[in-house]
């Protein structure tokens, strides 16, 4: 029953929402343009805010719906629990229905963050907000807020969660290599609070 469980996460994590999206709206996969990402930063990029919008929230739903009944029905299995989170945030990295191509886990990660506590996953998510408006730079904002997040987890809660959302932290920086390069090289590019019109 565990282990389908977190077979269960892996594949409602794999659903690759961006590349969806794209196909279904606008007949093209959105890994053939910009960064090649299948995330919302790329989808907001090529199709507009609402566009992007609507992924974040799918994106931020499938991990918080999964940790959410872990916790009600595996209430006492904090490893379970846990497990359930990475299991979510993995398949959103490589989606089985999407060749295993899949985001830089941002949303999802947050996802399943809220999906433990909707308190630290909000005032982790406005911290976000503050930074991508603060610096005009999604991935250091995403990378920023999320080890912060949990940081907190680490700090205030057992110690199963702490390292679990420590590693997520690890796996969402790792994800974000290419940025890392180019935030390094001083190229990384910024945003605008005004998105470009979606691509017909």
């Amino acid at each position: 029953m565990h282990f389908l469980y977190l077979i269960l996460a892996y594949l409602v994590g794999s659903i690759p929402t961006g590349v969806w999206y794209s196909r279904f709206k606008h007949h093209i996969d959105v890994r053939e343009l910009g960064s090649g990402n299948s995330g919302a930063t790329n989808v907001g990029r090529n199709f507009g805010f609402k566009a992007a919008l609507f992924v974040t929230l799918v994106d931020i739903f499938k991990g918080m719906l999964v940790v959410m009944l872990a916790k009600h029905l595996f209430p006492n299995e904090p490893y379970l629990i846990m497990g359930t989170a990475i299991a979510a945030v993995l398949g959103h990295a490589y989606p089985i229905y999407a060749n295993f191509k899949g985001g830089k886990v941002v949303a999802t990660s947050f996802g399943v963050a809220a999906g433990f506590s909707l308190p630290i996953a909000f005032f982790g998510a406005l911290f976000l907000f503050l930074l991508i408006y603060l610096t005009s730079t999604i991935s250091l904002s995403a990378m920023s807020s999320f080890t912060a997040t949990a940081l907190y987890i680490y700090f205030t809660q057992d110690d199963i969660y702490g390292y679990g959302f420590l590693l997520i932290a690890v796996f969402l920086m790792y994800r974000h290599r290419p940025n890392v390069h180019r935030l390094l090289q001083g190229t990384e590019s910024r945003i605008s609070f005004g998105l470009r019109n979606p691509k017909k």
